[in-house]
């Protein structure tokens, strides 16, 4: 039943816990791994241009490698549902980035950057993909432009309408992205005093999460466990 789909809000505390680890995530690799976003990529597509148009390839390369990551990631989202549809992906995703991060942070320092910063690309792909509404909103654990911008409309709309409901809506954003932040800042001072072992942080951050999806699987098998006699009792 760890295989069944989940299909409930897994709710602020989860959320809180991703956007911290892709706030965390962001600093971890633009600091100690080439200077390389490995979130959002609208700015290493910037600076992948920027290279190849200056004619630095082989500087441009380390945004593609990010790119391509960021890619594959999210087609294997996609597909795992559609091929593997028992598959409880968001526990998947979190015992799976658990171990990737995890498998990270004892990387010898003579391996290249960029399979670090990918591997981290890849993965957050997935999270981003994986964990997409929150309370009815879509919203994103790995960056935060699309957030800002529903705080802001969301709250204009609260003033505008003297809706309760639009502010609700518009700190559910505002939450995320302070947790965001709030796992950036952790990263600096993390890289900083830990260096590449701090990203154990992230995963110990998600262990709390994994434990949360596998006691609902549990919860689930035990529920259908029952009603299932009870079906077979009524008939």
């Amino acid at each position: 039943m760890l295989f069944k789909n989940f299909k409930r809000d897994p709710g602020p505390y989860v959320f809180a816990m991703f956007a911290l680890t892709g706030g965390f995530l962001e600093a971890f690799t633009f600091l100690l791994h080439g200077g390389v976003f490995c979130n959002a990529q609208t700015g290493n597509l910037v600076m992948l241009v920027i290279n190849f148009v200056g004619g630095d390839f082989p500087s441009g390369l380390r945004y593609l490698y990010s790119i391509l990551a960021y890619v594959f990631g999210i087609l294997l989202s996609v597909a795992i549902p559609l091929c593997l549809r028992r598959v409880n992906l968001p526990l998947a995703v979190t015992a799976a980035e658990i171990a990737v991060l995890a498998a990270l942070a004892f990387i010898p320092e003579s391996v290249p950057d960029w399979v670090t910063y990918a591997t981290v690309s890849f993965v957050c792909a997935v999270q981003y993909n994986t964990f997409t509404t929150l309370r009815g909103q879509k919203l994103a654990t790995t960056f935060c432009t699309n957030n800002l911008r529903q705080t802001v409309m969301h709250f204009a709309h609260g003033v505008a309408e003297k809706s309760v409901a639009e502010f609700k809506k518009s700190g559910i954003y505002a939450f995320i992205i302070l947790c965001f932040a709030a796992g950036a800042a952790a990263g600096v001072f993390a890289s900083r005093g830990l260096g590449n072992y701090c990203i154990l942080i992230c995963a110990a951050l998600l262990l709390p999460v994994l434990a949360l999806f596998i006691a609902d699987s549990c919860i689930n098998f035990r529920r259908a466990k029952r009603d299932g006699a009870d079906a077979k009792t009524r008939q």
